[in-house]
């Protein structure tokens, strides 16, 4: 039934950025998992960063610009519409990394922003809420960023609360204690696996803790490290000037087979790691996990800290060269470089990577002192 859905016949126009009608004609519109293609022309949903549906007319706004507008799908156009709208928010969440291991609980509903109310979709993970608004592009909350789950009357809503941030999820019918429990739920489990984990309450997701609020905190460091890393991490905790050393751990979203591992071994796919502050640069150090290097930002801990937990600690997107980055229509990263925020302030405030190598104590080093170091 759905492959029904997929396909409907349609005239389509592709314009340019001024409005002018470069292509046009009938043909078979067909949606695929990674985008639609109508005539000659196939559009990626990671390049169509709006969709308009209305008055028998489909538009998609088109990266990096012009657009394309089906028409003429009589019947059709309402289930084709549908199902468009589906797979590009589907492959817009994979690719702005909103994405989770399983598939998400997903419930129906809209953002209520003050007095407006936008459809919605929220999409629930074990890790994370992902937020799919039918007029924008998906965004996600960490469980581990959320500082309250509540509920609301008037209208009702469940209320995520990110720090002084609220995020209101309404127009929910019945569903409304369901989110909220199952969120709060999902939240809770983290935690009380973390407190079992470490002996220490207060860590969550993502979240490094500072040093003198964790009791016993060296002989935790020590035993959340992998024994290779265990002395580096010793060395950076010594090096840190202008605040404390934070431990953290981390559920990642993007597991690999060459994790350094504690000992005993931290439960799949957990990962342990180490923030630290040196004046106005802040050292990020995988301690058990991923073959990650050590990275070197500039900036506050709190807001690097921030930006991490929000990719889930993914290293892949960290690690792309400028050349790598670069914005062409084959990269897989394209649509999170360009628009997915976090992403974009870690790199900006990149100052060094280095590797896990002979040199690497000098490498940090140097990178700690503002000196320039070749990856």
């Amino acid at each position: 039934m759905r492959e029904d859905l997929r396909r409907a016949p349609a005239s389509y126009a592709l314009l340019d950025g001024a409005g002018a009608t470069m292509q046009h004609g009938p043909g078979e519109a067909v949606i695929g998992d990674d985008g639609v293609s109508v005539g000659p022309v196939t559009v990626a949903f990671l390049d169509a960063d709006a969709l308009r549906a209305a008055d028998y007319r489909i538009e998609l706004d088109l990266w990096p610009s012009g657009r394309l507008a089906l028409t003429q799908l009589g019947r059709r156009f309402d289930s084709f519409a549908a199902e468009l709208r589906r797979s590009r928010n589907q492959a817009r969440v994979a690719g702005l990394l909103a994405h989770g291991i399983a598939m998400p609980e997903v419930y129906a509903g809209a953002l209520l922003d003050g007095r407006a109310a936008r459809p919605a979709e929220f999409q629930l993970y074990d890790t994370h809420v992902t937020i799919v608004p039918d007029d924008a592009d998906p965004f996600q909350l960490p469980l581990g960023a959320l500082t309250g789950v509540g509920t609301a009357e008037d209208p009702p809503a469940v209320v995520f609360e990110t720090g002084p941030a609220r995020t209101v999820a309404g127009q929910l019918g019945r569903r409304r204690d369901a989110l909220q429990a199952a969120v709060a739920t999902r939240r809770d489990a983290q935690a009380r696996r973390l407190a079992d984990l470490t002996g220490v309450a207060g860590f969550a997701d993502g979240l490094a803790v500072p040093k003198s609020q964790v009791p016993g905190f060296d002989a935790l460091l020590d035993r959340a490290s992998a024994p290779e890393r265990a002395a580096g991490a010793a060395w950076l905790v010594a090096a840190a000037r202008g605040g404390e050393p934070r431990l953290g751990f981390a559920q990642l979203l993007d597991p690999d087979g060459e994790a350094a591992q504690a000992s005993p071994p931290l439960p799949e796919p957990w990962a342990s790691f180490l923030l630290v502050p040196a004046g106005k640069l802040v050292a990020l150090e995988v301690l058990a996990g991923p073959a990650a290097a050590t990275y070197v930002f500039a900036g506050d801990a709190d807001a690097i800290n921030r930006d991490l937990q929000a990719l889930h600690l993914r290293r892949a997107p960290l690690a792309l060269t400028a050349t790598q980055a670069e914005l062409t229509p084959l990269n897989p990263y394209r649509l999170a470089l360009r628009r997915l925020e976090p992403l974009q302030r870690l790199r900006a405030a990149t100052r060094a990577r280095v590797l896990h190598d002979d040199g690497w104590a000098g490498s940090v080093q140097r990178a700690l002192s503002g000196a320039p170091v070749a990856d």
